[in-house]
C-alpha cells in the first residue's frame, strides 16, 4: 500500500484537505500525514521514506517534483450529462400520454 502526505495551503483548508482525501480514497492511498501550510515537513516525510507521495488539491500550491501528485478538481460533466440523460428519456416516455385519470393505474386491474 502506498503511504500518502497530505499538503493542504492554510487559506483553504476544509476544501483542499477533502478534494486530496477522496483522491488517496479512489487510489487506497494510506493516508499517514495531513501537513497544513508547511511545505518542507512534507517534503521531509517523503525524503525520509515516512511517505511514498505528497498529494497536493492544485498545481499551484507547489513546485512539481516526482513523488507529488495533484487531486484534480471534481468534474462537472458527469453531473451535466446525467441530467441532459434523464430529460431525454423523461421526454420520449411522456410525449404521448395525454390520458389523464384520477383513478389510479393498479385500479383498472380489479374492476368487476
Amino acid at each position: 500500500m502506498v503511504d500518502a502526505v497530505i499538503y493542504v495551503r492554510p487559506e483553504n483548508y476544509s476544501a483542499s484537505a477533502a478534494r486530496c482525501l477522496d483522491y488517496c480514497a479512489a487510489r487506497r492511498y494510506n493516508v499517514v500525514g495531513l501537513v497544513p501550510g508547511d511545505w518542507d515537513a512534507a517534503m521531509r516525510m517523503l525524503r525520509e521514506g515516512t511517505a511514498s507521495v505528497v498529494v497536493v488539491s492544485a498545481a499551484e500550491h507547489v513546485e512539481h517534483r516526482p513523488g507529488v501528485e495533484i487531486a484534480p478538481k471534481p468534474s462537472s460533466r458527469r453531473r451535466a450529462g446525467a441530467r441532459a440523460a434523464g430529460n431525454a428519456a423523461r421526454s420520449r416516455w411522456s410525449g404521448g400520454t395525454t390520458e389523464t385519470t384520477a383513478e389510479p393505474a393498479a385500479a383498472r386491474h380489479y374492476r368487476y
